[in-house]
C-alpha cells in the first residue's frame, strides 16, 4: 500500500510537481526593488530637507544678528548725526566770529599802516627839525663871533629842512 501510494505519486500518471514560479518572484523582486528605491529616494529627500532646514536656520540666525547689528549701527549713526549738527552749529558760530575778527584785523592792519606812515612822517619831521636846529645853532655861533658870511651859509644850507619842518607842523 505504501508502495502503491508512492507509485501513485511518482507514477506515470502522476501530475508533474510544481516548479519554481519565476513570474511571481520577479514581480516580488521588482516590487521590493521599487520599494527600496522609493525608500532610498525618500531618505535622500529627507536628508536634503534636513540640510536645507539647517541652512535656513543658520541663515535666519545670521539675519537676526545682522538686523541687531544694523539697529546698533543705526543708533550710532543717529548719535553721530546729532553730534554733526552740533558741530555744524559751532562751525557756523566760528565762521561768524572769524568774519568779525577778520574785519577787526583788517581795521587794525589799516590803523597800523596809518600809524607807520605817521611815524615815518614824524621821523622825517624830526630829522628836518634837527638839521634846521643844527644850522640855526651854527649860524648863531657864527654871528656870535661876527662871521656873517658863515652864518648866512649855515642858514642857507638848512633852509629847505626848516621850511619842511614849518610846513609839517603848520
Amino acid at each position: 500500500m505504501a508502495v502503491d501510494l508512492l507509485e501513485h505519486e511518482d507514477g506515470p500518471g502522476a501530475a508533474p510537481a510544481p516548479g519554481p514560479r519565476p513570474r511571481r518572484t520577479r514581480a516580488w523582486l521588482a516590487g521590493l526593488a521599487a520599494v527600496v528605491l522609493v525608500v532610498g529616494a525618500l531618505a535622500l529627500l529627507a536628508d536634503d530637507e534636513v540640510r536645507a532646514n539647517s541652512r535656513f536656520d543658520r541663515s535666519h540666525a545670521a539675519l537676526t544678528i545682522t538686523r541687531q547689528h544694523t539697529a546698533v549701527v543705526r543708533s550710532e549713526l543717529a548719535g553721530a548725526v546729532g553730534r554733526l549738527h552740533v558741530v555744524d552749529g559751532q562751525v557756523s558760530q566760528d565762521h561768524v566770529a572769524l568774519t568779525r575778527d577778520a574785519a577787526q584785523l583788517q581795521a587794525v592792519q589799516q590803523a597800523l599802516a596809518d600809524a607807520r606812515s605817521h611815524v615815518s612822517h614824524q621821523s622825517q619831521d624830526i630829522t628836518d627839525l634837527r638839521l634846521c636846529l643844527t644850522g640855526v645853532e651854527q649860524a648863531l655861533n657864527a654871528l656870535s663871533v661876527n662871521d656873517r658870511g658863515h652864518a648866512i651859509g649855515a642858514l642857507n644850507a638848512v633852509a629847505a629842512n626848516c621850511n619842511a619842518a614849518v610846513t609839517a607842523n603848520g
